[in-house]
């Protein structure tokens, strides 16, 4: 009800109610579209990246391997940390004064100055790329769980009939774990839609709004604009957009 009203932090009035203005003022707007396009953005990138990746690691995992034990600790490794903790850690890296990679391109070239926060689509990429690599490893391990379980029969079959790796892989491997691969793809996409820990410690939506998602947006109007109505309301459509891909994943979870 509160995306209904006028209520915000600064004033000492009661709320009062404004019908649908918050959502003509906020949702059916440029900013808000601006956002969609990159919440999608940051998800379609993320999962393009993240399930081949998981799977080349499971596949990798799953064959017999001297040090497999300490790889898939490695791997693993990233999923330990926390998201604030990472984006701290990789803002501090790419910072242009005094970030790692500022002083590495110095050893190159002392004029060149990269500055990654600074480019829109730096800053994007960078984004997608410590959210990738945070989450890989969950998918890794989904995936391994998912080969497991694979009948060797069908592998034996596929080497009697002369099938080369790539033949196995597509005819028998990924049908198999087929299911696996939509749940892990339902689950990533659920969890960057409501991404926010990452955009806000590595980027805080900069430069300018270039990274500004759907929960960053929301952020702002609230925490910033202490505009609470207006907040509501992106949160409302957020619900309503979130509402397919939940659909989905329940469906899955059902089979």
């Amino acid at each position: 009800m509160a995306s209904l009203t006028d209520e915000n932090l600064v004033s000492a009035r009661p709320r009062e109610g404004v019908g649908f203005l918050n959502y003509l003022t906020e949702v059916f707007t440029a900013d808000f579209v601006s956002a969609l396009m990159v919440t999608v953005g940051v998800i379609v990138l993320s999962v393009v990246i993240q399930l081949p990746i998981g799977l080349g690691l499971a596949l990798l995992l799953v064959r017999p391997l001297m040090g497999k034990a300490a790889l898939r600790t490695f791997i693993t490794l990233p999923m330990m940390l926390t998201p604030m903790a990472v984006g701290l850690m990789w803002r501090f890296l790419v910072d242009p004064d005094l970030g790692a990679i500022r002083w590495f391109a110095s050893l190159v070239d002392e004029t060149w100055q990269p500055n990654i926060l600074g480019n829109p689509v730096g800053a994007l990429g960078l984004i997608v790329t410590v959210n990738s690599w945070i989450n890989i490893p969950f998918v890794t391990l989904l995936m391994l769980a998912a080969l497991l379980g694979v009948p060797g029969d069908l592998y034996e079959a596929a080497a009697i009939d002369g099938a080369g790796w790539w033949r196995t892989l597509l005819k028998i491997t990924v049908p198999s774990i087929a299911p696996v691969l939509a749940v892990c793809a339902a689950l990533r996409v659920a969890a960057d839609f409501r991404m926010f820990d990452l955009v806000f410690t590595i980027t805080r939506g900069g430069p300018g709004s270039s990274t500004v998602n759907l929960s960053m947006l929301a952020y702002q109007e609230s925490m910033v604009n202490f505009q609470i109505g207006r907040a509501c309301a992106i949160a409302v459509a957020m619900a309503v957009i979130a509402m397919p891909f939940y659909w989905f994943f329940n469906r899955m979870m059902r089979e």
